[in-house]
């Protein structure tokens, strides 16, 4: 299998992973817009523009995302893309910086992993059925992957961490990805999180050191100040992880776009 044809989840999910990987060619080098293997999104508040984006984006792709969106412009933006047809959803924008290195380092320092877990970092190396077995452990958590070019560091600068049994089967994940343009203002932040783990060996903080490990690679090896993730209102597990890393709420929203048409109510990833 190539590559480039790594696309998971369902097949609205695999078809706006491959829209987007073609969008990308087109607008790579605009600071507007970022790539982290799922979707093109536009980086931050541009203006009035921003629902044009997000609308354009959305119909091309079958889904966009809005990050760094600030609240008091969210309302605004958000009803000028429902008014275009088109369905909306919010996460939480939680961020984390210097303090989150101190705490992932604190976390590594008082937790130790299971005798029986390892951590494998997914390279362009990897099997493919290490990649597809990582997706779907993600995928029965709620969790869409991005494609494997990026899970493997091709496309975007990137780490992708998984947990390894002994038997070899994919027990969690995590990863972060310097997704945003070198001239964009968010430059030097990762979109970070993915902390997912299989039921059976929930409790055993597998993704907290996961997540805390991608933290400090991210912080030590490729120069990131910032981490940020998108989080459903309501979800008091993830927040609670997070908060352990301190990545906190912050005044930013994340507002996801999509075609009701091809998703039917539902989203492109928790």
């Amino acid at each position: 299998m190539r590559y480039e044809d790594e696309f998971f989840g369902t097949e609205p999910q695999q078809t706006v992973s491959m829209r987007a990987r073609d969008v990308w060619e087109l607008v790579s080098d605009d600071p507007r817009f970022s790539y982290n293997g799922r979707i093109v999104a536009v980086a931050g508040y541009i203006g009035p523009q921003t629902s044009e984006k997000l609308v354009s984006l959305a119909r091309l792709q079958g889904s966009a995302t809005c990050h760094f969106l600030p609240k008091d412009q969210a309302k605004a933006v958000q009803q000028a893309v429902e008014v275009r047809g088109l369905s909306s959803n919010i996460w939480e924008f939680c961020k984390g910086g210097e303090l989150a290195y101190e705490a992932a380092q604190r976390t590594l320092e008082t937790h130790k992993l299971p005798v029986d877990v390892s951590v494998e970092r997914l390279t362009i190396d990897t099997e493919a059925s290490r990649i597809s077995d990582f997706a779907a452990m993600a995928g029965e958590c709620g969790v869409l992957v991005m494609s494997g070019r990026v899970i493997r560091g091709l496309d975007v600068p990137g780490i992708t961490l998984a947990g390894i049994d002994q038997s070899g089967q994919t027990v969690a994940s995590a990863w972060g990805y310097k997704c945003y343009h070198s001239q964009s203002k968010f430059s030097d932040y990762a979109f970070w999180g993915g902390l997912t783990c299989r039921k059976d060996r929930r409790g055993q903080k597998i993704a907290l050191i996961l997540g805390a490990l991608v933290i400090v690679q991210l912080w030590e090896d490729m120069q990131v100040r910032g981490f940020c993730t998108g989080i459903v209102g309501g979800n008091a597990a993830s927040f609670a992880l997070c908060e352990k890393l301190s990545v906190l709420p912050s005044d930013e929203i994340g507002l996801g776009v999509t075609d009701p048409d091809m998703f039917q109510g539902a989203t492109l990833t928790k």
